[in-house]
């Protein structure tokens, strides 16, 4: 498994690093991200990325294939547009986690934000904890599991 301190890393490089280690069929972890932004944006490959801590906006966007654990929280737009792969939150995830994902597994131990799953196309979005207003807004396909309360305007124009 391949280290990347994102403390000691601008994360454009480090996603270079990511995208490098993934052809090689590494496995990375990321250490001190502290709620940076795009991190492990633009993947294709089957590889697991693990982020010690929180990770900020659109963490595992535009990716086709590979397996996130982020231990804490996420900002907004987690796994927007993840074809195939998945990402397992221990925490809690901002506004429209799961966007536009299409055949993805997306797992959210605690609460998610608003419009979660906002026009998603297939795959599973799958909320441990409550989901904020309108989840599954604009939602084409896939499914949406909410264990706890739901927000007003739950899969409002499916």
């Amino acid at each position: 498994m391949v280290t990347i301190d994102l403390s000691r890393q601008p994360i454009t490089e480090a996603n270079e690093l990511i995208r490098q280690c993934g052809e090689r069929g590494e496995d990375v972890e990321i250490l001190n991200p502290d709620a940076r932004h795009h991190i492990g944006v633009g993947l294709t490959r089957d590889i697991t990325v693990r982020v010690r801590g929180s990770a900020g906006y659109f963490c595992a966007g535009l990716t086709d294939g590979p397996h996130f654990e982020i231990d804490s929280n996420v900002g907004w737009g987690l796994a927007d547009n993840m074809y195939q792969g998945s990402v397992v939150v221990g925490g809690n995830a901002g506004a429209i986690a799961g966007v536009a994902i299409r055949g993805a597994e997306v797992v959210v131990k605690g609460n998610m934000g608003s419009r979660a799953g906002q026009v998603m196309k297939a795959g599973t979005l799958c909320c441990a904890g409550n989901a904020n207003f309108m989840a599954g807004y604009m939602m084409y396909g896939g499914r949406i599991i909410i264990l706890g309360d739901s927000g007003e305007k739950v899969g409002e124009d499916m």
